[in-house]
């Protein structure tokens, strides 16, 4: 799998929000105040907008549907575009457009295992060194919910839930573990929204947080470890519900993307046939797909 450059940061303080009603000429004030080029709030805008799912994963659009959508200039965008065809988020398709990055089976695989791989360790390192602040904010955090379909909650939400395993990693002390909890989660954003809209979450994702909290209280590693990994099983299964529901995963060759049997928690999502890391209900569904 590809993996996508990193989300620029510098707009980190100011940046226009993908599907906000600005106007063309508001655009451009917003550039010449912040001091960023037009074509950097076009790439800030447009990539916002794929990585929350206004621009669902697959579908193909023009130059001037975005310009109309967005507000931006077209040579804004031109540049927007090709620079996000580098990072490989669109994909130019001659005489038709772009086509936004579908979503693909090797995208989810990948990025959980990544996940299983990290923050199992991260919990275990964090066990027993949760201080007080910590847990307050902690619990603080995983109160947030969300509305599926409404991106705005959706992306609050998604950043409560960052902020949370991201706080648990600062607990360990090893910053580069912080980062690549950070750099897995952000690239995942995508993928997350995609899942979090098929159905809601907010209760179960409280449930597990909160038991990961007690756990690290008590500096129980090994009760740590189980939760998150159960966490991200429930986590894996809803954005595979939503895939198997999506049109985008006819274009994925199948039998090449699962892990190994026995690769770890997430690859073990189903027992029996080698690589079978999806649910029983969704292998028969993929036995009938094209």
């Amino acid at each position: 799998m590809r993996k996508l450059a990193r989300q620029p940061t510098q707009f980190s303080q100011k940046r226009p929000k993908a599907g906000d009603a600005l106007t063309a000429k508001t655009k451009e004030g917003v550039a010449k105040q912040s001091g960023f080029r037009q074509s950097d709030v076009a790439l800030q805008t447009i990539w916002r907008a794929i990585a929350r799912c206004e621009l669902m994963p697959g579908i193909m659009v023009s130059e001037a549907d975005l310009e109309r959508r967005f507000g931006l200039k077209r040579a804004a965008t031109r540049s927007a575009l090709e620079r996000l065809s580098v990072y490989g988020l669109v994909h130019p398709v001659h005489r038709r457009g772009y086509q936004i990055k579908p979503i693909t089976l090797r995208d989810v695989n990948d990025l959980y295992q990544m996940r299983e791989i990290v923050e199992r360790a991260a919990v275990r390192l964090a066990a027993g060194r949760v201080d007080e602040v910590s847990l307050r904010r902690l619990d603080r955090v995983c109160t947030e919910s969300y509305t599926p379909y409404d991106r705005g909650s959706e992306e609050r939400f998604l950043l409560a839930n960052s902020e949370f395993h991201i706080l648990i990693a600062a607990t360990t002390g090893n910053d580069r573990l912080v980062a690549t909890v950070r750099d897995i989660l952000q690239e995942m954003e995508r993928i997350l929204h995609f899942g979090l809209a098929f159905r809601n979450r907010t209760e179960e994702m409280r449930h597990e947080h909160e038991a990961l909290i007690t756990a690290l209280a008590r500096g129980d590693a090994d009760g740590a470890e189980k939760v998150i990994c159960e966490e991200l099983v429930s986590s894996k299964t809803m954005v595979m519900d939503a895939l198997m529901s999506s049109p985008s995963l006819l274009d994925v060759n199948i039998m090449n993307v699962f892990p190994k049997e026995g690769t770890g928690v997430l690859g073990g999502l189903a027992s029996g046939k080698r690589g079978s890391s999806l649910p029983a209900s969704h292998r028969k569904r993929v036995r009938h797909l094209p």
